[in-house]
Order: structure tokens, then C-alpha cells, then sequence
């Protein structure tokens, strides 16, 4: 097998972070705890973690000072910011309009990171992928309609399942930006930065909402370890290595490998159903995302 050419190695990266935080939904379901609250510590114990490793990298100037990088820590804390925010809609939204068209509602963020990117960033979209990005949608949607069939198309739950994919595509772009320019952050302390804002943003959500955030059992806290510091930091820190080499739009593409891998988990772990449709949508997806990831555009540098 020929070795794994430069332009290719970032894709694959964004593409193995996207199956990593694939797992991050079983925890849900595992952890006796409401959603702000297992947020709020699966983003505080992934800061917990980074802390030495970004502490370390921001001390990379002559003699060892630290190096102002007063922009691209902006950019990490508004990405936490998003993320929190992105995590406490879409499960307000899940409550009005179930998780099926909530899900497939935020994952509309592919869409938002095309349009913003080019608007705002100057990339060029292509014909190809924005076919492959509605094909791939589609095949989310085929995932979900089990979960739509059951659902209620509530206004409000749709209204903030779209604000869900606007928040996870300010999060991808923002954490991207906060690691491009003349002084970047390293991934280490973009994540820390962003996942110390945004558990900070999520305890205060699980007060103001009068959710626990005292852990059950030990067993609990292992899993919420294994969530922040394996699935969150793991899936993120190879996400954020290959975004910034890779076009906006192309990068968040992949990321709904993170859906239709969640998906399979599921089938896996809990039985949960599985039928041609889900096989259809899983196949539809998974082809889309791949003839992206082979188009030749090439990305900016």
C-alpha cells in the first residue's frame, strides 16, 4: 500500500477525531446525569487534562516567555462559548421535537461552515461538494426517520435545532481560526481555552436550570473521565491537528461521520433498531463523504 501523501494526511485526521467523538453520545446514555451537567464535566475534566500540555506550549518565545496571542485566544474562548451553547440547544431541542430531527437539524451545520467560509473566510465551494454534502445530509436523514416518524415537528424545537447547527459550525470555525494566522494557538491550548469556557458556561446552565451536578458513583466519574479526557480531548485533538490545513466546508463534511458512526454504535451496543433504510442512509452518507474527500481541490495553505 503506497504511504499516505501530505494534502491526504489532515483529512484523515479530521475523519478518525470524527469517529472518536462518535462515542461520546454512548456516555449519555451511561451517565446518570442531565445533559448541562455531564457537558460541564466532560469539558472541565478534558481542561483538566490539557492544562500542563497547553501551560508547556504557551511558554515558546526566547527564553522561554510567554507569547501574546491575544486573537487566537479570543477565538478559542468564543468556540467555547459555541460549544456550550451548541450542546445546551440541541438538547432543548431533543425535548420539544426528539432526537431524531433534532439530530439531523444540527447537522445542517455543514451548510453553515460552506456559507460562512465563503463569505467570511474567501474559500471557494465547488459543484462536487456541495452535491456531496446534500447527498451525505440526506443519508442523516434516512438515520433519523425512525426518530421522525415519532416526532413532533414542534416550532420551537425546530427553530432550535437549526440554532444548534449554527453554534457546532461557529464552534468548528472558530476553534479552526483560533489555530491559523501569524500567532496560533497549539491544539493544546486552543482546546483547553475552549473547553474551559465552555464548561464554565455549562455549570452555570445546570444551576440556572436546577440540574445535579453531583456524581452518583465512582463508576460514573470513570466514565465521565473516559468522556473527557479520551473521547472529548482524544476526538478533538486530532480534529484540530488537520482542520487547518483543510478547506472549511470539506472539513465539516467529515464530521458527519460523527452521526452515522453514532448511529452504528448504537446498533451495536443497545440493539437499537436497525433496518434498510438506516443501511441505505449509512451508505449514502459514507460514499458522499468520500468522494469529497478525494476531490482535488486542494486546500489553502
Amino acid at each position: 500500500m503506497a504511504p499516505l501523501s501530505p494534502p491526504r494526511a489532515p483529512l484523515v485526521l479530521v475523519a478518525l477525531g470524527a469517529a472518536v467523538i462518535s462515542v461520546t453520545a454512548l456516555f449519555v446514555k451511561w451517565i446518570a446525569l442531565g445533559p448541562a451537567a455531564i457537558g460541564a464535566y466532560r469539558c472541565g475534566l478534558g481542561a483538566a487534562a490539557l492544562l500542563p500540555l497547553a501551560w508547556l506550549s504557551s511558554r515558546t518565545g526566547p527564553n522561554g516567555q510567554a507569547v501574546r496571542r491575544g486573537p487566537a485566544t479570543a477565538w478559542a474562548a468564543l468556540a467555547g462559548a459555541c460549544f456550550a451553547g451548541d450542546l445546551f440547544v440541541w438538547h432543548k431541542s431533543i425535548l420539544y421535537s426528539g432526537t431524531g430531527l433534532a439530530t439531523l437539524l444540527a447537522n445542517t451545520q455543514v451548510f453553515w461552515v460552506a456559507l460562512f467560509s465563503a463569505l467570511l473566510l474567501g474559500e471557494r465551494l465547488t459543484r462536487r461538494l456541495g452535491v456531496c454534502a446534500l447527498l451525505a445530509l440526506i443519508g442523516t436523514a434516512m438515520l433519523a426517520l425512525p426518530g421522525l416518524e415519532r416526532s413532533p415537528v414542534h416550532l420551537q424545537g425546530v427553530l432550535l435545532g437549526l440554532l444548534t447547527g449554527v453554534f457546532y459550525a461557529g464552534y468548528y470555525l472558530s476553534l479552526r481560526t483560533a489555530q491559523r494566522g501569524e500567532r496560533p494557538l497549539g491544539v493544546a491550548a486552543a482546546l483547553f481555552v475552549s473547553s474551559a469556557t465552555a464548561a464554565a458556561l455549562l455549570v452555570l446552565a445546570a444551576l440556572a436550570t436546577g440540574e445535579p451536578l453531583a456524581v452518583a458513583s465512582s463508576s460514573d466519574f470513570g466514565l465521565l473521565l473516559l468522556l473527557g479526557v479520551g473521547a472529548h480531548v482524544g476526538g478533538w485533538a486530532l480534529i484540530s491537528r488537520g482542520m487547518p490545513h483543510v478547506p472549511a466546508a470539506s472539513g465539516s463534511l467529515l464530521l458527519l461521520l460523527q452521526p452515522v458512526l453514532a448511529t452504528l454504535w448504537g446498533v451495536l451496543v443497545f440493539a437499537e433498531p436497525f433496518g434498510m433504510v438506516e443501511a441505505a442512509g449509512t451508505a449514502l452518507s459514507l460514499a458522499a463523504i468520500y468522494a469529497a474527500s478525494v476531490s482535488r481541490t486542494p486546500a489553502r495553505p
